[in-house]
């Protein structure tokens, strides 16, 4: 499953980084800053827009895959989407609407404490 999400963590991870100012590098590197201190320093602090915006990509589109775990696996594990597709199947409404509307909450969460933590209008 990783190689089908890998490319919405990636696009805005690299659209982060073509963003970051060549000159902001080469005048850490003049000042005597090592390969690490410009990477905590100016990359990771630059480019967190681009991997928080990459998570909700993922997050959100991991969240409702079920077919793809259950196919992978060979049917021996599952994702709560499976479980839901399940009970509408066999006319268990409410219970499927519970279950979705608990994965919703659960994945609105992860989306809002991402946000909260950094700040992604710069990158929009």
């Amino acid at each position: 499953m990783v190689h089908l999400y890998t490319l919405f963590m990636i696009g805005p991870i690299f659209n982060s980084m073509m963003r970051i100012d060549r000159a902001l590098i080469t005048a850490a590197e003049d000042a005597g800053a090592s390969g690490f201190q410009i990477q905590k320093e100016i990359i990771l602090p630059l480019v967190a827009p681009g991997i928080a915006i990459g998570t909700i990509f993922v997050v959100t589109l991991v969240m409702g895959e079920f077919a793809t775990v259950r196919l992978m696996s060979g049917g021996q594990s599952s994702s709560i989407g499976y479980p839901i597709k399940n009970q509408i199947g066999s006319l268990q409404y409410p219970l499927a609407a519970a279950n979705a509307v608990i994965l919703l909450a659960i994945t609105l969460l992860l989306v809002f404490s991402i946000l909260r933590v950094v700040d992604i209008r710069k990158e929009l």
